[in-house]
C-alpha cells in the first residue's frame, strides 16, 4: 500500500462534486486514501513530463503529438468500486490528469470527463487485438488501445472527443503539441527507483513521495527521459549488454555507466529549457546521497553521489557561460543525435 503523508487527503476534494458522495460502509478508507495518493502523483508527473517534453522538443529529432492529458481506464485498478468511488470514474476511460498550460487545458478538459468517443468512434469500440499493443498486460489493454488510437488521430490534426461530465454529455474539440516522444508513469512499489524502457519513464510511488519539490521531481524524471531520447536501450542493445547480474561486471558495466554519465548530462539541459532549476538536482543527489548512498544509485554501473553532484555542477557552469537562444540552450548531446 503506497505510504500516504497527510497532505493527500486535501486530494479527496478535488475530484468532480458528482463524485463527493459519503463513501460505502464496505470501503476501506486507506484504500481511498491511497488512491487519491496515487491521483495526486499521477497529476504531478504528468506535468512535468510534459513541461519537458514540450519545451525541449526543437532539439528531438523525432516529435510526437501530446495534449498534456493523462487517461485512465478502470480495467487498470484491482478494486473498481472503490476507483469509480474515490476517482470519478463513470465510463471504461476517463481524465485522470491535465497539465497547465496544455492544448488539453485549453480544450477545457478537467480529471474526471470521461471520454465517451474519439472522432465519433467509441471508446468501447476500439478493438483490444491491435498489434500495436499485442504485449500489454490485460488490464493495461484498454487504455493502451485507446491512447494509441487518439495519437494516430491526433497525428492527422484536431480531434473531437464526446465527453460525459456531471451526467451531461458534450464535445470538444483537442489539438496537439510537438512534443519529445516518452510517456510517463507512476509505479506503485515501495522501492525508491526510476526507469526508461525507451518509451515509458516510470518512478516509483515511494520515491515520489520524497522529493520536496518539482524541481526535484523533474530532476530525476529529466534523467530518465535523457535516456530514452538518446536511446541508450537501443544502443545497449545492439552492443549485447548484460543487464543482469553480471552487467555489474566487465564491458556491460562500463557502458552501463557511461549511458548513465550522459543521462545526468543530458538532464541538466533538459531541466533548464523547460523552466526547472537545475541546482535542484545538485540538491536532491546531496540529500538523497547522504540519506540512502547506498543501492543501485552508487552500483558500479553509477556515479556515486559526489561525483554526480560534480558533474550536474559541471554541466550548469558550462550552460551559464553560454548565450541562450529565446531562453532554451541547445544540449550537445542532443545535436549528437541528428
Amino acid at each position: 500500500m503506497i505510504r500516504i503523508c497527510l497532505s493527500l487527503i486535501a486530494l479527496l476534494f478535488a475530484a468532480p462534486l458528482y463524485a463527493q458522495e459519503v463513501a460505502p460502509d464496505d470501503f476501506d478508507a486507506e484504500t481511498i486514501l491511497a488512491l487519491k495518493g496515487l491521483q495526486l502523483l499521477d497529476h504531478r508527473l504528468n506535468a512535468i513530463g510534459y513541461q519537458l517534453t514540450e519545451a525541449n522538443a526543437p532539439y528531438c529529432t523525432d516529435k510526437v503529438p501530446r495534449t498534456g492529458m493523462l487517461l485512465h481506464a478502470i480495467d487498470q485498478y484491482p478494486d473498481h468500486a472503490a476507483a469509480r468511488f474515490a476517482l470519478g470514474l463513470d465510463g471504461p476511460v476517463a481524465v485522470n490528469a491535465v497539465a497547465p498550460d496544455s492544448p488539453a487545458a485549453d480544450a477545457g478538459l478537467v480529471p474526471g470527463d470521461d471520454i465517451l468517443a474519439i472522432n465519433g468512434t467509441k471508446v468501447e469500440a476500439i478493438p483490444l487485438n491491435d498489434p500495436a499493443i499485442a504485449n500489454e498486460l490485460a488490464n493495461y489493454r484498454r487504455i493502451a488501445a485507446v491512447n494509441y488510437r487518439l495519437d494516430e488521430a491526433l497525428s492527422q490534426g484536431d480531434v473531437t472527443l464526446d465527453i460525459l461530465r456531471g451526467g451531461q454529455q458534450s464535445q470538444v474539440t483537442l489539438q496537439s503539441q510537438p512534443a519529445c516522444p516518452s510517456r510517463f508513469q507512476i509505479k506503485v512499489s515501495e522501492d525508491r527507483g526510476a526507469s526508461a524502457d525507451g518509451n515509458i519513464v516510470s518512478v516509483t510511488s515511494r520515491m515520489s513521495e520524497y522529493f520536496l519539490t518539482d524541481d526535484e521531481f523533474a530532476a530525476v524524471v529529466a534523467h530518465e527521459l535523457a535516456h530514452n531520447l538518446l536511446k541508450h536501450r537501443e544502443r545497449l542493445d545492439a552492443q549485447g549488454v548484460n543487464r543482469g547480474f553480471f552487467g555489474q561486471f566487465g564491458k556491460s558495466a562500463g557502458r552501463i555507466k557511461s549511458a548513465e554519465i550522459e543521462a545526468d548530462k543530458l538532464s541538466i539541459w533538459l531541466m533548464a529549457n523547460a523552466g526547472y532549476d537545475p541546482q535542484a538536482a545538485v540538491r536532491f543527489w546531496t540529500r538523497y546521497g547522504k540519506e540512502h548512498g547506498k543501492g543501485i544509485f552508487s552500483a558500479s554501473t553509477h556515479y556515486r553521489w559526489k561525483k554526480r553532484v560534480a558533474l550536474f555542477k559541471e554541466q550548469i557552469a558550462k550552460m551559464a557561460s553560454m548565450t541562450p537562444v529565446e531562453g532554451k540552450y541547445a544540449p550537445p548531446l542532443l545535436a549528437k543525435t541528428k
